[in-house]
């Protein structure tokens, strides 16, 4: 996990005009003069806790409210302190150490910003990358002595450099201390600082009650989610097994205070399941269409009381700030509480989480999950699995979807010779006289009607094909028709709710294709013809050369590239294996995923001895691959053992850092 960092870093002046005292009331002014809070006494822990610590030439404010990763919050801080002090103020957020953002401030207003990574959360508009490039000249009479603008500038544009680096270089070229650059408040407090926390005045803030009638409208209830629906959360699970509970609780109006979290149950006190005692929080503001960042909490048993209930708190300040909400909606917050339970005893059992306002003790939410828990069946493929691995292993095992992945050499004279071979994909899975297409890249979704079969050669499937090259993934997927089968149940969010087809780059120079269709709407007749039409497409690839490992198989999980692109497949998943995205050393080299029918590089090939290999399967040399098929009587666990050599693996230390190198110039993490 990266780093999370957010702060607001003030100017003290030339000759020094600001003090860390004057910071400290400014701040106070600001806070109070909202009517949200009011100065806590002394030695009172309160609601909101600022640390304020100085240096040479600035001085750091880090606000724990800031930890939720709100940039509108920082500009208030920042222009709230240098418009009361006339000064300057810098704030700084490094999110998951993929995007360093500079909001700087002066006398009020935003004079300049700087983002490495302006479409890490959605595309953006030319107008809104050149903003974000940052002006290094307004930055002119904040360097330190020594240093020049054209350095700054420089350091805007470093190209493969971590932004945590980068970071530090531009705090060395204006002054700021680098170990309070880095800094937020959660880092300070919960990672042990002691030497920078004796630096620190700490201001402490009392949220002002709501009103009474304002507090009774305070309701948590339990938020039903389609993530849910389709992967639940309780129900029959293996003795070993680890499940990830993601619950939701919706509540119409803003918080003031915190939430109590309580877990218990027959579960717990049998120990049919425990649970890890770090818990985090997420706050959804559908009003202002922002997440604050995970919160982590403490579960801790309470002292002489029931001795398998544990209590944890969700404070105040995770809470995003109160903002101007942008749209109607009906419900202002979800709170969603995400918690590892691991199955450990044979058996039947309740797990009951409930969350209690402190506004309204008696408007609280709760959920019961229910579990069976039983023995792991035996399986001897792949080897080495776990109980733990029972998630990856029914993505395996249950064989919901065929589909098809290949990987390869993605220069643009294949990528021409791609797009054939997709919409002749597209008219197999869409043979309607009309359809409805939905393409997703780039964090932003559009749909379009077709005259089918297929995709046909209109506007919107034009603008999906030129992003190819160029977005690190492309997602189309035709809407299923109104009298097709119901949505069956899947056991991942992984596995493809529609039929479709995607383009996702894995590295430079390196693209996987996949397609995929769902069985159910399949006859037998009908899943032998899309096989067929998926090898052909893979024998073309290979023939065309640059093919450098592709699979058909069925599994309940589809290359579906989008958001999940990093995700691992299910067999590497199974194999605790780091997925090598954007690692392309990497990727001639390793399979990605396992099934009865694959095709090897050149590169794979080297690696294997020929003759084991066609003892367990049929051989067919096509281009420069292999083509493999399992033979009659032969198990996956044979043809796994024979293929070990170019399983997956963990990377090395020096492929990881190859690897965040390369995020980091790509700007994609």
């Amino acid at each position: 996990m990266g780093a999370f960092i957010a702060n607001v870093q003030v100017w003290k002046g030339k000759p020094d005009r600001t003090s860390k005292e004057a910071v400290v009331e400014a701040f106070a002014r600001a806070a109070t003069g909202s009517g949200e809070y009011e100065r806590a006494a002394e030695g009172e822990e309160g609601d909101r806790s600022i640390l304020v610590a100085e240096s040479d030439s600035w001085i750091g404010i880090y606000d724990e409210t800031l930890d939720t990763q709100d940039v509108g919050a920082l500009d208030r801080t920042a222009a709230a302190i240098s418009r009361d002090l006339q000064t300057w103020a810098l704030g700084i957020l490094v999110h998951d150490s993929d995007v360093l953002m500079f909001r700087l401030h002066e006398n009020g207003e935003l004079i300049d910003t700087y983002n490495s990574n302006p479409e890490y959360f959605g595309r953006a508009k030319a107008a809104e990358r050149r903003a974000a490039a940052g002006r290094a000249q307004k930055w002119k009479k904040l360097l330190s002595p020594g240093r020049k603008v054209t350095q700054l500038r420089e350091a805007f544009k470093g190209e493969n450099v971590i932004v945590d680096e980068k970071l530090l270089a531009v705090a060395a070229l204006v002054g700021i201390d680098p170990d309070l650059a880095v800094m937020s408040h959660r880092y300070l407090v919960e990672d042990g600082q002691p030497d920078l926390l004796a630096r620190c005045s700490r201001l402490s803030l009392r949220r002002l009650p709501l009103a009474p009638e304002v507090a009774a409208q305070i309701h948590l209830k339990p938020v039903d989610s389609s993530f849910e629906r389709i992967h639940p959360f309780d129900g029959e699970r293996w003795i070993g097994e680890s499940v990830y509970l993601q619950p939701s609780f919706g509540c119409a109006v803003p918080l003031s205070r915190s939430i109590g979290v309580q877990l218990s149950g027959n579960a717990l006190d049998s120990r049919v399941l425990t649970v890890h005692e770090q818990v985090h929080c997420w706050i959804h503001d559908y009003g202002a269409e922002t997440w604050s960042m995970g919160k982590k909490l403490a579960l801790l048993p309470p002292p002489k009381t029931h001795e398998h209930v544990l209590n944890g708190l969700i404070p105040q300040s995770a809470f995003p700030p109160s903002t101007p909400v942008k749209k109607k909606v009906p419900q202002r917050l979800t709170i969603q509480v995400n918690l590892n339970a691991q199955m450990e005893n044979q058996g039947e059992g309740e797990l009951r989480l409930r969350l209690t306002p402190q506004d309204n003790p008696d408007g609280g939410g709760e959920r019961i999950f229910r579990y069976r828990v039983v023995p792991q069946p035996p399986i001897n493929f792949p080897a080495g699995a776990r109980p733990q691995d029972a998630p990856a292993l029914r993505k395996l095992y249950n064989e919901r979807v065929l589909f098809g992945m290949a990987v390869f050499d993605g220069d643009a004279n294949r990528i021409k010779h791609i797009v054939p071979r997709l919409e002749s994909w597209a008219r197999r899975i869409q043979p309607l006289p009309t359809a409805r297409w939905i393409a997703f890249s780039r964090g932003e979704l559009e749909s379009w009607e077709a005259q089918g079969p297929g995709v046909d050669r209109s506007e919107n499937w034009r603008s999906a094909i030129a992003e190819f090259p160029k977005s690190p993934w492309v997602v189309v997927a035709a809407e299923p028709p109104a009298n097709g089968p119901p949505v069956e149940a899947f056991s991942h969010p992984a596995a493809p709710r529609r039929d479709g087809f995607s383009v996702t780059q894995l590295a430079p120079d390196i693209l996987q294709v996949g397609m995929w269709a769902r069985r159910i709407r399949l006859t037998p007749d009908r899943e032998q013809e899309l096989a067929l039409e998926l090898r052909q497409t893979f024998d073309t690839m290979a023939v065309d050369g640059g093919l450098l490992q592709a699979c058909i198989g069925r599994q309940d999980w589809g290359p579906t590239g989008g958001s999940l692109r990093d995700a691992a497949t299910p067999y590497e998943e199974v194999l605790n294996h780091f997925p090598p995205h954007r690692l392309a050393s990497t990727l001639p080299h390793r399979l990605r995923n396992f099934a009865s029918e694959l095709w090897l590089g050149p590169a794979m090939q080297t690696a294997l001895r020929r003759e084991e290999v066609e003892s367990v399967a049929m051989l067919e040399a096509i281009g420069d691959a292999w083509h493999l098929t399992i033979r009659p009587g032969r198990t996956l666990a044979e043809l796994e053992s024979v293929l070990e050599a170019i399983r997956p693996r963990r990377p090395t230390t020096e492929e990881v850092l190859a690897m965040e190198r390369t995020q980091t110039r790509t700007g994609d993490g």
